[in-house]
């Protein structure tokens, strides 16, 4: 019976050499990659045309800002497919072209087709192109709203799209 009592009793020691063979198999992979191949496959747009190897200064290129900023937000009517979701009913946005407020959708399209028109010159390649397009959002835009206003700006022409950065956030009480 006392050996069975100090049977139980004993402490276990936990094995390390395990977790140290693991660590060492993963650094010496980590110490073997080659990390320029893990950068050409990340998909990134960084500029050129700036860093220590640019030695004179590159002219800012005219683009073309247009801010979306909501209007009304809308009534919460809950989708019929019993999901949490909901669609929008008399949600308004405004958009702005550098100062100029545009209320209706066509005034936009009208503008987009009339702007893209207006070329740029690349200082680096030389070449003419239409300007580029910045989509700022503000408070209260939804998904829809940028999407359908990148539709407008890819069917006006315009070939290069970037996202600024957003006017904020909108507070509301989600369930």
């Amino acid at each position: 019976m006392a050996r069975e009592k100090k049977a139980r009793f004993e402490e276990v020691d936990m094995d390390m050499t395990p977790m140290i063979d693991v660590t060492f198999l993963l650094l010496i992979f980590f110490l073997c990659l080659e990390f320029k191949t893990l950068e050409s496959k990340l998909a990134a747009n960084l500029p050129k045309d700036v860093g220590p190897q640019e030695r004179e200064a590159v002219a800012p290129i005219d683009k073309l800002d247009v801010r979306i900023q909501q209007v009304v937000w809308g009534t919460e009517v809950p989708d019929p497919s019993g999901r949490d979701r909901f669609d929008l009913v008399g949600h308004r946005v405004q958009w702005y072209v550098g100062p100029q407020p545009i209320r209706r959708k066509e005034g936009l399209a009208s503008l987009l087709q009339r702007e893209v028109k207006r070329r740029v010159v690349d200082p680096k390649t030389l070449e003419s192109g239409p300007r580029p397009i910045t989509v700022k959002t503000g408070p209260g835009v939804t998904y829809g709203d940028v999407t359908w206003l990148i539709d407008q700006a890819r069917d006006a022409g315009f070939e290069t799209i970037t996202f600024g950065g957003a006017g904020g956030t909108r507070r509301a009480e989600y369930r």
